[in-house]
């Protein structure tokens, strides 16, 4: 039985929103709107913030159950313990077959839960999901690739997690992520010979952000880049905490196949 306590903390870290989640046209309601519309809710979408809130698996169970849990569209639940676990129950919970946003950062979740993930028969709407500062490797990126439950996913964050050169061919390849608009792979030891995989790719035709900052790249990157015909709507590229010349630089800005990016991220070298 949930406690009184778990209880008073989902009540007071739901949010009901007036539109799509992280849409720019996206707005909280007046609290007297909020409260008008809880009592005939059937309309509502729901933000539920449980982001450092030493949530446990039994935690996750009481939450599971919880009614209002089957309206939530956006669920963050970054820096808890409720392990591969309790990522295992969300995967399997119809009550979050309306899911549009997961994140599951910081939380120590290996293989196990990538595959969960996307094994998942409740989370075809799925379209942002954030796994970054975990322990996932190429078996759960492969099962994530592999997902056509996931192919409507739009933004994956993998920040931080050990996928090498090896999961960029993942991304690249026989991938189901063909819809992505955001990609995040900072610090994820892509290497030159990573960059190369997603550069000659046809999966990133809808991407408009490519991060690959802190990925020990240099000016040889850029050259693969500047060829590259992988990134025709691309509008931000990434490239912070990496050896980019100023030359480099300017070459990204020169390049042809690049004309559609307007921010070239890049360390300030003053």
């Amino acid at each position: 039985m949930m406690s009184p306590l778990f209880e008073s903390l989902i009540k007071n870290s739901l949010t009901v929103l007036a539109d799509e989640p992280d849409d720019s046209t996206a707005m909280v309601w007046s609290e007297a709107e909020a409260e008008a519309e809880i009592e005939n809710s059937d309309k509502a979408i729901y933000k539920l913030d449980l982001v450092d809130k030493e949530v446990l698996m039994e935690d996750v169970e009481d939450l599971l159950a919880y009614d209002t849990i089957r309206k939530v569209k956006e669920l963050w639940l970054d820096k808890n313990e409720f392990g591969n676990e309790g990522v295992e129950a969300l995967a399997n919970s119809s009550q979050l077959k309306q899911l549009l946003v997961l994140s599951l950062a910081h939380n120590k979740l290996t293989n196990y839960s990538a595959q969960s993930i996307a094994a998942s028969p409740f989370f075809g709407h799925l379209q942002k999901l954030f796994l970054q500062s975990n322990q996932i490797g190429l078996e759960g990126l492969k099962a994530l690739t592999e997902s056509e439950v996931l192919s409507n996913l739009q933004m994956l964050y993998l920040n931080l997690n050990p996928i090498g050169p090896a999961g960029a061919q993942l991304l690249a390849g026989e991938s189901k992520l063909k819809n992505l608009r955001e990609l995040y792979l900072q610090k994820t030891g892509l290497g030159l010979g990573g960059v190369k995989m997603l550069c000659e790719s046809k999966n990133f035709q809808q991407l408009t952000l490519l991060s690959i900052a802190a990925n020990g790249l240099e000016d040889s990157a850029v050259d693969l880049l500047c060829r590259s015909e992988a990134f025709p709507r691309l509008i931000t590229l990434d490239l912070y905490q990496n050896r980019i010349s100023d030359h480099a630089v300017d070459q990204l800005k020169a390049s042809p196949n690049l004309k559609s990016v307007r921010a070239f991220q890049v360390d300030w070298r003053g």
